[in-house]
């Protein structure tokens, strides 16, 4: 039958909302010394693996402001996360299951949004 869905998907906006709090601690715009940079690129990181569309917001020919592209991405992005809680609630039996399947489903995405940036790094 499965587990309840509600508190599989809201339970599964855990991870993307930490990442969120902790990439918006940091300036996307630090243009200090090295030390900022490094901690913007990565609050950018930690925030494109939480909000995979903000990458269709933060195109050049959309004219849209820092503000604009962290709330659209939000709001586009945290029904997906919801979503896989809601799919992997339904799939289970026992909460303690459910927690390592979304484990694995977070650390799985990190890991292919981390390849998939690597690759792109490398492209020249």
């Amino acid at each position: 039958m499965g587990l309840r869905p509600l508190p599989g998907g809201i339970g599964a906006l855990s991870y993307p909302l930490l990442l969120v709090v902790a990439a918006l601690r940091v300036d996307f715009t630090a243009v200090g010394g090295p030390s900022q940079m490094a901690t913007a690129v990565l609050g950018t990181i930690l925030f494109v693996i939480a909000a995979p569309t903000s990458w269709l917001f933060a195109i050049d020919f959309i004219e849209a402001g820092l503000f604009t592209v962290v709330a659209v991405s939000v709001l586009t992005s945290f029904p997906l996360w919801y979503l896989v809680g809601v799919r992997l609630a339904r799939s289970t039996n026992e909460w303690s299951v459910w927690i390592a399947r979304y484990l694995g489903t977070c650390a799985a995405w990190t890991v292919a949004v981390l390849v998939v940036l690597e690759v792109l790094g490398s492209l020249r």
